[in-house]
């Protein structure tokens, strides 16, 4: 909730020169109306666009993303399981009550702060290879479950083990790991032969969750300020690889 908050107040003090809407902005008027969100899409394209794996899923952790709280998620929840299925939105939701959850002031219009999840949609809608496939909601920055929703420990270390011993020295975890390389070959490194193992590697209850949370250097719950930079590479390494779709 609160890193959305602040992207809030941050864009809606902006210069009135950059307060620019995008694509959504069909009059050009700084403003996203419900007609021009009607124009664009509709609930269904929104919720493909959303679905970042193609499970037909929809997660808490995306209905935070996008309204800064899961109230809307157990509204839906129909059967109380993790996810929602698009069924559960579509009939629990029209396309007007999905963008009035955009309208924090309740203004009945967008403006740019408010319109900022909706135009990424709509570009997705318009164009599915936008932006990063990592940064999926486009904002500079790798939340959690975009790392985790993109790749695995498994391909992550498979990546990183550039001759294929499964045996990453320090030159191949500086990759992913840049400054905090020594910290984990010294947790990692059992035997201490310099290298860590595939099998070391998953010691100490090591996965990619926890492996997020040591490079979140300041504790935002965000990889940003070069923080994820190493994830960008990897990601580019497992798809060069041909091990993920």
């Amino acid at each position: 909730m609160i890193p959305f908050l602040l992207l809030f107040v941050t864009l809606s003090t902006a210069s009135p020169l950059k307060r620019q809407t995008g694509g959504l902005d069909a009059n050009g008027d700084g403003l996203v109306s419900r007609v021009e969100v009607f124009n664009a899409m509709s609930l269904h394209e929104a919720l493909v666009a959303l679905d970042r794996d193609g499970d037909g899923f929809i997660y808490q952790a995306q209905i935070i993303e996008l309204w800064g709280t899961a109230d809307k998620f157990h509204q839906l929840n129909t059967d109380g399981d993790d996810h929602l299925t698009f069924r559960e939105i579509e009939n629990g939701m029209t396309l007007s009550q999905f963008y009035y959850q955009f309208d924090f002031n309740r203004d009945e219009t967008l403006d740019v702060a408010e319109a900022y999840q909706l135009n990424y949609i709509y570009d997705i809608i318009n164009n599915p290879a936008y932006g990063n496939p990592l940064d999926a909601n486009g904002d500079g920055k790798l939340s959690k479950l975009e790392v985790l929703s993109h790749m695995s420990y498994l391909e992550v270390l498979i990546a990183l083990d550039a001759d294929g011993d499964q045996l990453l020295s320090w030159s191949e975890l500086l990759v992913l790991l840049g400054s905090e390389t020594a910290d984990f070959v010294l947790h990692m490194d059992g035997n201490k032969d310099g290298y860590v193992s595939f099998g070391e590697a998953h010691g100490h209850h090591m996965d990619l969750d926890k492996l997020f949370d040591d490079l979140d250097l300041d504790d935002s719950n965000y990889l940003e300020d070069g923080e994820g930079a190493g994830f960008y590479t990897v990601w580019d390494m497992i798809l060069a690889s041909g091990s993920t779709d």
